[in-house]
């Protein structure tokens, strides 16, 4: 896969470090989104300030443990207001998130990550391999971000935002779906038949494609997807 325009160096820089705690670990959020898609040059790169990661930590024992490793691989706490707790800085400028996969004693909501991390898998991007998460998952990862903190703005969040990309960037996301596991399927099915239920989220829908004619086109194909993906829950009723 050639290197698309996302924060390679960034997403590097984090993995050189994180592969010496020898732990499972796997990148997510806004800077692999467009990784996950079929054609990465189509969509622009939504800016983000951060890096994300699910790391194989359950306890806050552990988490304390791993705090004073990451220290010593060159990683600082975010002391800024408003940082949570998962937060870190690389250097001056690189914000890294290290979630742990069950988050409870930290605040998070990780309702998704155990699946996330399990099904990971290693991505060749222009000579470096990185984890990532599936396609699939990141929706679920995406759709919970967005109940907890997206004020139901569906133009306005990037957690909608990236979730409405990667459906968009991927032509078999519908089958991907359908062969989850039958949790995630049902969870994923049923968040898009609510969100196809909500107006404002159909309203939305053309702010999340470039303006360009070309990517407006894609319009009716992602409105397909959508449904083909919600019909996928009452398939399963």
């Amino acid at each position: 896969m050639p290197a698309p325009p996302v924060k390679l160096a960034a997403l590097r820089a984090v993995a050189e470090r994180l592969d010496a705690l020898k732990l499972d670990y796997a990148f997510t959020g806004g800077a692999i989104v467009n990784l996950l898609l079929d054609h990465p040059y189509l969509s622009p790169v939504r800016p983000t300030d951060d890096v994300d990661v699910i790391l194989e930590v359950v306890t806050a024992r552990h988490y304390a443990e791993i705090e004073e490793r990451l220290r010593k691989l060159g990683f600082d706490h975010d002391m800024r207001p408003g940082a949570p707790c998962c937060r870190w800085m690389l250097g001056e400028h690189l914000t890294v998130d290290i979630m742990p996969v069950s988050g409870s004693f930290l605040g998070l909501n990780t309702q998704w990550f155990s699946e996330a991390l399990g099904s990971a898998k290693l991505h060749e991007v222009s000579n470096t391999s990185l984890r990532l998460i599936s396609p699939v998952a990141f929706l679920a990862t995406k759709y919970t971000a967005f109940l907890d903190r997206g004020d139901g703005d569906y133009y306005g969040s990037h957690d909608m935002e990236d979730f409405v990309t990667v459906i968009d960037g991927r032509e078999n996301i519908v089958t991907e779906v359908n062969d989850a596991p039958t949790e995630l399927r049902e969870y994923i099915a049923q968040a898009i038949a609510n969100l196809l239920a909500n107006p404002f989220f159909e309203e939305s829908l053309p702010g999340h494609l470039p303006f360009d004619q070309a990517s407006q086109q894609r319009l009716p194909g992602l409105r397909a997807k959508l449904l083909g993906i919600a019909k996928l829950a009452t398939d399963s009723k």
